[in-house]
């Protein structure tokens, strides 16, 4: 088992280098077809500032956007020639304010997308909504690469987060291609006897042998913490381990237009310091 298919979103260019070291260092282990893909947005005209917009304003706007597309292509295109890797780009110019829609309707056909984690301190509340909406509704797992830092090489040391739920079921048996390739893995369990009530006695082995069937060894473990923030024991575990990579469940649903993303997950993908493999 493999991932085929990689589709890595590049939001913009400032972060597109970044994305594509990792993508494509993937793309290369498992020989892998590797799609680029950018949305042009709609350039949104607000009422109370239309007044003041002319149509030159709103065509340079466009053209800006065009331009930093190309940007982004000239990119991709000739670091993944010089990697002689099987690549192609799509950009795609969405007629909405709907982004998230045409990156789920290209990674529906992924067997991963990559994209990279929001910028807290650049990045829009939309762009944010965006990376969660697509997360849970694309149906694939989704690797967020940290905003800061490089991560050409991921996934020696893995980390699943696990508690036995439907998602991060879902997470752990997708991310078997990076876990079967690791050198090390750990099963940890976060209050495990918080979980449905239940009472746990050994957290984790479960699955634990169940990955050993595939040829996996995995260390099973547990922690206890009185942290309103789960997230954040989460994340200090996996500071303590070394880990390189993350893999969990995405909590959440999409109801109409309406959005709820989980607690957990939102901690995490905000203040994520390892890439993070998520699955709904």
């Amino acid at each position: 088992m493999s991932y085929r298919t990689i589709l890595v979103y590049l939001y913009d260019k400032k972060n597109a280098k970044r994305l594509l070291e990792t993508a494509i260092a993937l793309a290369k282990k498992s020989d892998s077809h590797l799609i680029g893909l950018h949305v042009l947005p709609i350039y949104h005209i607000y009422s109370t500032v239309a007044i003041d917009l002319t149509a030159e304003i709103v065509e340079a706007r466009h053209n800006a956007l065009q331009v930093e597309a190309q940007g982004m292509k000239d990119i991709f295109e000739k670091t993944t020639k010089d990697e002689g890797m099987a690549a192609e780009w799509r950009c795609v110019e969405e007629r909405s304010a709907l982004v998230a829609e045409a990156v789920i309707e290209h990674g529906r056909c992924a067997d991963l997308i990559v994209a990279g984690q929001p910028d807290p301190e650049h990045d829009d509340i939309g762009s944010s909504r965006i990376s969660e909406q697509f997360l849970i509704e694309a149906g694939r797992p989704v690797l967020f690469i940290p905003y800061a830092g490089t991560h050409k090489n991921i996934g020696r040391n893995i980390t699943i987060a696990w508690n036995a739920s439907r998602e991060s079921t879902r997470a752990t048996f997708e991310a078997l291609p990076f876990l079967k390739a690791a050198d090390h893995v750990k099963i940890l369990w976060v209050n495990p006897n918080q979980v449905n009530g239940h009472h746990v006695d050994v957290p984790g082995s479960e699955i634990a042998t169940c990955l050993s069937r595939h040829g996996i060894t995995a260390e099973a473990d547990h922690s206890v913490t009185h942290l309103s923030e789960v997230g954040d024991e989460l994340l200090s575990r996996i500071a303590d381990s070394g880990s390189d990579l993350l893999v969990m469940g995405a909590y959440g649903h999409s109801r109409l237009r309406e959005f709820i993303f989980g607690g957990v997950s939102r901690h995490v993908l905000q203040h994520m310091t390892v890439p993070v493999l998520m699955s709904h």
